[in-house]
């Protein structure tokens, strides 16, 4: 007998946003002991506010664990609804992340994915990658990504607080269980006293010929504040980060 669960719309996906809440849960507790931080920002386009972001954070000097959540808000929902749920958690050498799990529910609005990546000594084990959107005909083997971060990792070595001497120093090889690309960023100027980054986020392996044709890269620049505190102003915090979008000006801004 079939459970009457079954029968009720949207069953199946509901029960993967339990499971993934559930994960989660756990992801932030394995690893890292330090005080949970939540920071929220704004996503926007040509200056109109289109989503939220949600970062939380624990982290030590030998493990992070982080989570992150991304709906869409306001106006952007009439047209079209998207979500992003992920976790990832791994190991701190000297400011370096070295991921060791990472998981993701998303959905564009047009189509739903889900990945699950374990991490053996630097190296990616895809466990699950499930999305209809095709990869391109160079999509890299996993196990020739020693090295790379997931993306989550990647978003949170953008965003995190650092010391004003690492400033603009993130160089990160990304690999999402089918596609490779790379960010880096380097010191361009200051603002208020503070260092500023322009920075590159290129497409490399595993996209399809049409993405490439539209856009190989996406140029950023990044602006910091002081993070306040007991730092005496040496530890700095993402205020802004403006890119090019598919749709135009893009901004993640600190709330």
């Amino acid at each position: 007998m079939s459970s009457p669960c079954r029968a009720i719309p949207g069953w199946n996906e509901l029960k993967r946003i339990l499971v993934m809440t559930a994960v989660l849960g756990t992801l932030m507790g394995a690893g890292a002991r330090a005080a949970e931080k939540t920071t929220d920002y704004s996503l926007k386009i040509r200056g109109f506010s289109v989503g939220v972001v949600k970062l939380t954070s624990q982290s030590d000097a030998r493990n992070y664990a982080i989570s992150a959540v991304i709906e869409n808000t306001g106006f952007s929902r009439i047209f079209r609804q998207f979500s992003y749920k992920g976790a990832a958690n791994g190991s701190l050498d000297d400011g370096r992340l070295h991921p060791s799990r990472y998981q993701e529910v998303a959905d564009t609005g047009r189509r739903s994915s889900e990945a699950l990546i374990i991490y053996d000594k630097g190296v990616p084990r895809v466990v699950n990658y499930t999305s209809p959107k095709p990869a391109g005909p160079d999509a890299p083997a996993p196990a020739t990504q020693g090295g790379t971060v997931d993306p989550l990792t990647a978003i949170y070595g953008l965003l995190r607080d650092v010391p004003r001497d690492r400033a603009c120093q993130l160089n990160v090889f990304i690999f999402d269980g089918k596609r490779r690309s790379r960010i880096a960023m380097y010191v361009d100027g200051s603002r208020d006293g503070l260092p500023s980054c322009a920075g590159r986020y290129e497409r490399l392996e595993g996209f399809t010929p049409q993405e490439v044709s539209r856009h190989k890269y996406f140029d950023f620049a990044l602006t910091y504040g002081s993070a306040g505190g007991d730092s005496g102003g040496d530890m700095l915090q993402v205020e802004n980060v403006s890119f090019n979008s598919f749709y135009g000006i893009a901004s993640i801004d600190r709330r």
